[in-house]
């Protein structure tokens, strides 16, 4: 298992202008041809997605105003924060900021090797995929082993099942498990 907090992780400047990322995972590491991997992302204008065939994508928005996601025919949908949202990464897609910039938490998974689905949690759980997941805290104290997690930090693994005790009476964060075909 590997801890992190979003604060402390790299930035890449995206080559159009329009924001930055913050990659947390990749399966493999440092491959373009990743099984899944999982990045915060910040949005500072309107523009068009990257397209990234054959992997399915999730997101989930974390701070900012409203994110209008066109999708053409296919989809045109609102994200409103922590309400994830999936669709295909092949689709192309432009992003319209309806109050200036945007966060984001994405997980992408090649549609072919692994499926991901993101949830908002507010008690405490038991992770059930033994391949892989990952946690974002947004909001509360929660005990992971023998680590304690707050806002902007998480964890993710490629084994195991994993309890996550919520510490406070309240608090939210986002999880992901991963289910390899």
């Amino acid at each position: 298992m590997e801890f992190f907090d979003i604060r402390k992780v790299p930035v890449s400047l995206w080559r159009n202008g329009a924001g930055e990322t913050r990659e947390i995972c990749c399966f493999p590491p440092a491959t373009r041809d990743f099984n899944w991997r999982a990045s915060i992302a910040s949005i500072a204008s309107s523009g068009e997605f990257s397209a990234f065939p054959q992997v399915d994508r999730v997101i989930t928005l974390l701070e900012g105003g409203e994110v209008v996601l066109d999708g053409g025919r296919a989809f045109r949908h609102t994200l409103r924060k922590h309400q994830p949202f999936a669709f295909a990464g092949e689709q192309a897609v432009k992003a319209e900021l309806t109050h200036g910039m945007s966060m984001d938490f994405n997980v992408m998974t090649r549609r072919d090797r692994c499926r991901a689905k993101v949830r908002v949690a507010d008690r405490t759980f038991t992770t059930f995929a033994p391949r892989g997941g990952i946690v974002y805290v947004l909001s509360g104290e929660w005990q992971l082993g023998d680590k304690l997690l707050k806002a902007d930090q998480g964890a993710w693994w490629q084994e195991g099942r994993h309890t996550l005790r919520l510490l406070k009476p309240e608090g939210q964060l986002l999880f992901s498990e991963i289910t390899y075909l």
